[in-house]
């Protein structure tokens, strides 16, 4: 629960992988932001599952994606970048559920819950988000449950994020 971003897209040329992940590495470093890329090799097939232990979730196997994700907030879900062999976005997930059968290529969303990390991390993905339409994933879409993206209306968002904390409290507060 929480104000989400959702986005998909592919590469406009497939050819700025490295220049696109080297620009999001030199952007975190200057923000201070946690990185990590990624170079697997495009040309060997998915095999990866998602295990369930009784610490956790896990994925084995392999993934074939290149790129990086970016930790903009601590209270920030990480915001990925990871390309497949044919330069649409996939998160790790998604691609051991393509893997496993369970997820559609087609279907496939990238997600960043911004809910607690506040307005401002939002924004500034969101500006993110438009750069990259901009110069690297032309057919970008962006559902922004914040509905900044679409208005670029602070005040609204604002209000949304208020709106679920206030929400979240009650529920805790019920369950407690």
């Amino acid at each position: 629960m929480g104000v989400t971003i959702h986005y998909r897209g592919r590469l406009t040329d497939i050819q700025d992988i490295n220049p696109l992940c080297d620009e999001l590495a030199m952007v975190a470093e200057r923000m201070g932001w946690t990185f990590t890329r990624l170079d697997e090799d495009w040309s060997k097939p998915a095999n990866a599952t998602i295990e369930v232990t009784p610490r956790g979730s896990q994925i084995d196997g392999h993934l074939p994606l290149k790129g990086i994700q970016l930790t903009p907030h601590p209270k920030c879900e990480t915001l990925q970048f990871y390309f497949d062999s044919d330069g649409s976005l996939c998160s790790l997930v998604n691609m051991a559920m393509i893997s496993e059968g369970s997820l559609k290529p087609e279907d496939v969303w990238v997600s960043v819950k911004t809910q607690f990390a506040g307005p401002e991390t939002h924004v500034w993905i969101i500006g993110l988000l438009k750069y990259l339409k901009e110069h690297y994933i032309r057919d970008l879409e962006v559902d922004d449950e914040g509905e900044y993206w679409e208005t670029g209306n602070l005040q609204t968002l604002t209000a949304k994020m208020e709106l679920i904390d206030e929400k979240i409290d009650i529920f805790s507060n019920e369950l407690s």
